[in-house]
């Protein structure tokens, strides 16, 4: 911490990038830091550059040391930072709910991609976001059809909060809904009213932790994330029996899977009432999405 030459920006970046965790690398360091600098004092790399014989104050420099040690525990740096950026739109975070991962945004994508071709000459499409977390996937979809009807539910009422305040943000029209998905109530929805049904439920084995980062265990709802080895296809058999009944015919149902069990979910959602279920790899060619059409 006494390395600092000055308090100049260019000075202050290189030495809050010294102080990060080797064990992230140089590639991983660059991009936390740049991040906290974007994120703390408005300045992107270019604009941090071409400023950087500007001088920050000193509670600036105790804001750094305090990010520098809260990273150095492997708290990851969106939970310090507050938010994170998904498919171009600012979102929120804390320990309520996941950091929205890349995977997600292709999820997304995709859903946008069927939307698209019907959004310009179609009725509003009724669309279901199932364990929307922080509400990314929802907001995403209510930003770019802004004639779509969308929901969301979650069973996490601190989740829901943080969705709401996201929606806020975007002036996203969401009607979020405190929702356990395992419940036998089918109630919520009228029987073929929703055309759309997006997930990225729980799907990571309790044997599989050993493959996870720290910082995912020790800062991430496991409530989110983990399923039990007995019945990992638990999520997916109760939505593709929901989705059977709240899609209309021909409506779609997309959700994000376990790399290690996407012939299991897949049966399974067949088994369910779908016509079709179509595997999809993620852009590092991994077994990631399924695409199933009532």
């Amino acid at each position: 911490m006494d390395d600092l030459k000055s308090n100049k920006i260019s000075d202050l970046y290189h030495w809050f990038k010294s102080l990060l965790p080797l064990a992230e690398g140089v590639n991983e360091q660059k991009a936390i830091a740049d991040e906290v600098f974007y994120r703390f004092f408005g300045l992107r790399p270019d604009k941090r550059v071409l400023n950087g014989n500007n001088r920050l104050s000193e509670s600036d420099i105790v804001r750094l040391k305090k990010a520098a040690r809260r990273l150095s525990r492997g708290e990851p740096v969106q939970h310090i930072t507050g938010v994170t950026e998904f498919l171009g739109l600012d979102i929120h975070v804390d320990g309520s709910v996941l950091i929205p991962r890349p995977e997600t945004e292709e999820l997304a994508l995709s859903v946008c991609s069927e939307i698209e071709k019907v959004y310009d000459t179609g009725p509003p499409l009724y669309i279901l976001d199932i364990g929307t977390g922080s509400g990314c996937i929802a907001i995403a979809l209510a930003s770019r059809f802004r004639r779509c009807q969308i929901s969301a539910i979650e069973i996490n009422e601190d989740a829901i909060n943080m969705a709401k305040r996201n929606a806020d943000l975007h002036g996203a029209m969401i009607r979020f809904i405190h929702y356990d998905v395992l419940s036998a109530d089918t109630l919520l929805f009228p029987a073929e009213s929703l055309n759309c049904i997006v997930s990225n439920p729980p799907y990571v084995r309790n044997s599989e932790k050993s493959n996870m980062a720290p910082k995912v265990l020790n800062y991430e709802p496991a409530g989110a994330l983990f399923v039990s080895d007995d019945n990992p296809l638990i999520f997916y058999r109760v939505i593709a029996k929901k989705a059977s009944n709240w899609l209309i015919k021909g409506g779609l149902l997309f959700v994000e899977i376990n790399e290690s069990l996407s012939a299991d979910c897949r049966e399974a959602i067949l088994s369910a009432g779908f016509s079709e279920a179509m595997i999809i790899k993620d852009i590092h060619g991994k077994d990631r999405f399924i695409k199933a059409r009532k």
